[in-house]
């Protein structure tokens, strides 16, 4: 499958969330064209895209707070704007935290245990712990980063069964960066059945932690599949320039990069026996496209095809 195709929906049953033509205007704004797709259940799903893609609008409509001037979004089948059953289903953790009044952290997982049916108390305050966070301390004293910590204490601790994140390593350092990500795959082993929704445009940073990757842009469908069948049909190839070239020859060169008397590029393949063709060579080394990358060539694509189109 070529990653600037859209890969085909999961069933009715695998899917937990589904966004079926969605658009929302503002003013002279189109956040979000048409847009329809899929989340599969129980697999950790990356919202990939730009600052400004329309990730955030989207996921104010799949939270109920917006509604689209066309389409709708479903979790577990059933709508969710103004459908307080299907959103008892769901925990947003936005990227601006706001704690109103509540004081300190066990004022906060007070409210979380009215909110969230699955809630687990005893595993929010372990990872308090784990993010190095004082329960006794008042939390308008906290750092950015120490907000955007607990905030993703409450999202893994709610046990909802789609569980969204918007930016979730806004202030946080790389130890726990890493360590979000970490738990976030332990949290997925343990309950096959919930689903993680991660929105960012950290692309390269989330990318080890993915079953399955939505990428929007300008309000629309870039692709979508799981992490393999993104990857399928693009390559990069390394090594002695003269073997390189000889073994790229008429393909799609979508990038080209020389270090150190090594050439690298990363190429669209014509079809599948090609990619077997060139890893049987041990002149020159393979690796899969990386996401980030991948997501930057097709959005220069479809911006190049939307500019021929405009003249």
């Amino acid at each position: 499958m070529q990653a600037n195709t859209v890969a085909a929906a999961p069933s009715e049953g695998e899917a937990i969330l589904r966004v079926n033509g969605v658009s929302r205007r503002f003013r002279s704004t189109q956040a979000l064209d048409d847009l329809s797709l899929t989340a599969p259940k129980g697999k950790i799903v990356g919202l990939l895209g730009r600052n400004g893609a329309g990730k955030s609008t989207l996921l104010r409509i799949a939270g109920g707070m917006l509604k689209p001037n066309a389409g709708d979004v479903t979790i577990a089948g059933e709508k969710v704007y103004d459908n307080a059953r299907a959103l008892g289903k769901l925990c947003i953790i936005g990227d601006t935290p706001d704690f109103g009044w509540l004081t300190k952290i066990g004022d906060l997982f007070f409210v979380c245990r009215g909110l969230f049916p699955h809630w687990d108390e005893k595993y929010a305050r372990e990872l308090t712990e784990r993010f190095e966070l004082p329960m006794n301390k008042r939390m308008k004293t906290f750092s950015r980063g120490m907000q955007t910590g607990l905030m993703l204490c409450v999202g893994l601790a709610s046990g909802a069964e789609l569980t969204v994140f918007d930016e979730p390593s806004l202030g946080l350092d790389a130890v726990l960066r890493e360590r979000f990500y970490d738990l976030l795959q332990a949290d997925r082993q343990r309950n096959a059945e919930r689903t993680f929704l991660v929105s960012t445009h950290l692309i390269d940073e989330v990318a080890r932690t993915l079953d399955f990757a939505v990428m929007i842009d300008v309000g629309r469908l870039l692709c979508t599949g799981t992490v393999e069948e993104l990857q399928k049909g693009y390559l990069s190839v390394s090594g002695a320039p003269e073997a390189v070239k000889e073994l790229t020859n008429g393909l799609t060169i979508l990038k080209e990069e020389e270090t150190a008397g090594s050439l690298v590029r990363h190429v669209k393949l014509n079809h599948p026996d090609e990619q077997a063709v060139i890893e049987a060579d041990t002149r020159v080394r393979t690796a899969p496209m990386g996401l980030q990358r991948l997501f930057v060539f097709l959005t220069e694509e479809k911006e190049a095809q939307r500019h021929a189109a405009n003249g």
